[in-house]
């Protein structure tokens, strides 16, 4: 299986060409696996596996981690951080349906193994980006779909209407999601440098709601300026006592509000946070499609989960208006009923931690205030009960705020201040 150049001879759809140039198969993935040996032999030993042994077993699975390819190529190389995902979630997923207990450990193991793995890969790997959040996000809502019309919506329960509503929210979901996603507002071309300069021109002084707080745009933009003299909320790191507003990796003047993202390597504006879940960031152009995808999330979460225990459960109609489950003594009947119930509870899980961060959006954008301020306040001691940022420069109260965030948009600078 070694010893001859593939390149004179085609690969076969098992065969593949290893890190060091051998040939080798598919089958062959566990054979002669030196860190694979010492690692277990450390382990059944109850050693502590030295670093470089686990970093060397990382790169060897890395390497035979491999699927038939059609191509004509030989086999294909995938991603570790992308197939664990894929394979644990289905699993976890049908042990979850065996009886009540076996699915309180699914659903309470499964996100602990997941992020336990994630820190090893990440650890030994030393990688910054990473699909793997974005593999469990997809490979979660493709798994509760699945099921979810395969097995509840089998049972004929539910109405055409209920069905058709559910599925244009998950359509419009999905469109959000990919708008978020294309529509980052990288800052890298000059010509935005320049439209910021424009902008500093046009708006030479503003005047904020907080009359303790004013400082011209010149200040907000001038390089070297010492850190006492930051009285307003910047999104800006701040090192050796001057605020910092030369991005040295993008080679570029980074505007209020603005931040770079060590994972995109990338300058963006009004930049938010990088959002694990779909590998982005999120800043001034799609922030608003972003609230939007979450906010259908949730909505499909509890709706799906809803029509789901109104079909398993025995209903009871309250109000004339409102239908809830009422008894639901057959959960475990059989695996459609078990993995029906599964899903609705995975649902449940998913659509409140989501939750949680829509409230969390919220707040902030009633605020006019990124997540990046808000850190940054934070850490400057400039939050009231650990929610409210004080000395922040863009707020202009609840409505104007939301008025601009759903209307306008935000922009560098220009909806975040008041014109002389």
């Amino acid at each position: 299986m070694k010893g001859y150049n593939s390149s004179t001879e085609g690969l076969c759809c098992c065969e593949y060409e290893n890190s060091q140039g051998e040939r080798s198969h598919i089958l062959a993935c566990c054979c002669d696996c030196e860190a694979f040996d010492q690692a277990a032999d450390r382990c059944l030993t109850c050693q502590r596996v030295p670093k470089g042994t686990m970093e060397k077993l990382f790169k060897t699975v890395e390497d035979r981690c491999r699927l038939p390819g059609i191509m004509g190529q030989g086999a294909v190389k995938v991603r570790l951080d992308v197939m664990v995902p894929v394979v644990t979630i289905p699993t976890c997923l049908f042990l979850a349906t065996l009886g009540p207990v076996m699915t309180f450990l699914m659903l309470l193991a499964m996100p602990i193994f997941l992020l336990w793995f994630y820190r090893l890969w990440k650890r030994n790997t030393k990688r910054e980006n990473t699909l793997f959040f974005f593999s469990w996000g997809l490979m979660s809502v493709v798994t509760v779909f699945v099921v979810f019309e395969s097995c509840v919506v089998g049972f004929r329960e539910i109405l055409l209407w209920e069905h058709l509503l559910l599925l244009t929210a998950m359509f419009l979901m999905f469109y959000n999601f990919v708008k978020t996603k294309l529509n980052v507002p990288y800052l890298k071309s000059s010509k935005r440098q320049r439209s910021f300069a424009n902008t500093i021109q046009s708006d030479r002084r503003v005047v904020y709601p907080d009359e303790s707080v004013k400082v011209s745009l010149e200040e907000m933009t001038t390089e070297d300026l010492s850190e006492s003299d930051v009285k307003w909320l910047d999104s800006r790191p701040i090192s050796d006592g001057k605020l910092i507003t030369w991005c040295q990796s993008c080679n570029l003047r980074k505007p209020p509000r603005s931040g770079h993202c060590n994972v995109c390597k990338a300058c963006v504006s009004v930049r938010d946070h990088h959002c694990v879940w779909i590998d982005a960031c999120i800043g001034a152009d799609n922030h608003r499609s972003f609230l939007l995808s979450m906010m259908l999330f949730v909505f499909c979460g509890y709706y799906g989960a809803h029509l789901s225990m109104t079909t398993l459960c025995t209903p009871k109609m309250y109000f004339d208006w409102f239908l809830f489950a009422n008894d639901c003594r057959f959960l475990y009947i059989d695996l459609q009923t078990a993995a029906s119930f599964v899903i609705t509870c995975y649902s449940l899980l998913a659509a409140t931690c989501m939750l949680f961060g829509l409230l969390f959006q919220f707040l902030l954008i009633s605020q006019n205030l990124t997540s990046q301020e808000f850190h940054v306040a934070s850490k400057r001691n400039l939050l009231k009960h650990g929610l409210f940022a004080t000395q922040n420069v863009y707020n202009q109260g609840f409505i104007h705020n939301w008025f601009n965030f759903w209307m306008t948009g935000r922009s560098d600078t220009r909806t975040s201040v008041i014109s002389l």
